[in-house]
C-alpha cells in the first residue's frame, strides 16, 4: 500500500508541473523527489543528458585527469567496509 499525498504536496505539485517536487523528511534530514510515474524515465534520461554533457564540456575544456583504477578501487572498498559496519 503506497501512502497518499497530502493536500500540501497536491497544491506544491500543481505549482511545479514540469518538475520534481523535493521533499525533506524532517526526522532524517534526507530529501526525497516526487514525480508522476509516467515522467520518471524522461526525467532520469533529461538527468543523465545534463550530467553527461557536464562531462563532455570538461574534456573538451582540457579539464581532464587520468584515472587511478587501483586508487579508485581502494576508494570504493573503503567505503563498502565502512558502510559495513
Amino acid at each position: 500500500m503506497a501512502p497518499e499525498i497530502t493536500e500540501e504536496m497536491r497544491q506544491a505539485l500543481n505549482q511545479q508541473p514540469d518538475r520534481p517536487l523535493k521533499i525533506e523528511d524532517d526526522q532524517t534530514q534526507k530529501t526525497y523527489l516526487l514525480i508522476p510515474q509516467e515522467n520518471f524515465r524522461q526525467w532520469v534520461d533529461a538527468e543523465l543528458r545534463r550530467e553527461l554533457q557536464i562531462g563532455f564540456d570538461e574534456a573538451d575544456a582540457g579539464e581532464v585527469a587520468e584515472w587511478d583504477v587501483e586508487s579508485i578501487l581502494k576508494e570504493a572498498h573503503l567505503r563498502h567496509a565502512a558502510k559495513s559496519e
